[in-house]
């Protein structure tokens, strides 16, 4: 299992409408010593709420040397997905829930030097990925610990049970958790195999972001992490 926790601040938690203020906190975090920036892309369908496409990711690629963790929490992502690929991601997580052929996805997404990430909502058992692990095809386990589609919710009973539940499945796959995550829960999900921390609000209403993100990395913070 990889040992090191990474920490994917979600862009989503500031005005991402303002140019300025993405820019600073961009710059803001990758002092602060996070690993990624977490892009969470909404249609509208899939979820209820709308964020924004493609060309976002091409504005915070020009504006940062941290590696693009995108999240498309969109209807049909085959159709899409190489829109996010030609921007810049560095990682592409696509819902279980938003497609047919998760297989299929997963296999082009890393034909094109991508790292693929499959995301489970509360409601899909981990057992529903095991052969898609199985075959090697997931970098990437996203684990929703909220429902998905809104900034700011509580974490949910049970989240952190199901990365025990992945972690059980596959010993080397990385493991993200999204939603919720704050630096009392941090512990608890490193503990039972999480190695990439998503938060938006914890660490953007934080005083001392360099601090809140030391804190959710716990001892790995002393370790300096520059790729997956």
């Amino acid at each position: 299992m990889p040992l090191f926790t990474r920490v994917s601040p979600s862009i989503i938690a500031v005005d991402y409408n303002n140019e300025e203020v993405v820019k600073s906190a961009l710059e803001n975090i990758e002092d602060a010593g996070a690993n990624f920036v977490h892009i969470d892309v909404m249609d509208g369908k899939f979820v209820s709420n709308k964020t924004f496409d493609h060309k976002f990711v091409d504005f915070v690629k020009n504006h940062t040397t941290l590696m693009l963790d995108v999240h498309l929490m969109i209807e049909n992502p085959e159709k899409h997905v190489d829109d996010y690929i030609s921007a810049g991601a560095d990682i592409i997580t696509f819902h279980y829930e938003a497609t047919d052929n998760p297989e299929s996805l997963l296999k082009h997404i890393k034909s094109k030097n991508v790292l693929a990430g499959l995301a489970i909502n509360p409601e899909t058992p981990a057992y529903k990925i095991k052969d898609l692990l199985k075959k090697n095809l997931i970098d990437v386990v996203l684990v929703m610990g909220v429902n998905p589609g809104a900034c700011g919710q509580s974490f949910i009973p049970g989240s952190a049970e199901k990365v025990a539940e992945v972690r059980e499945l596959d010993k080397s796959v990385y493991i993200e958790i999204d939603g919720g995550v704050n630096v009392k829960n941090s512990k608890i999900l490193r503990k039972l195999g999480a190695n990439i921390l998503v938060s938006g609000s914890c660490i953007f209403s934080s005083k001392n972001i360099k601090k809140t993100i030391r804190a959710l990395k716990g001892r790995a913070w002393i370790v300096s992490m520059n790729s997956l």
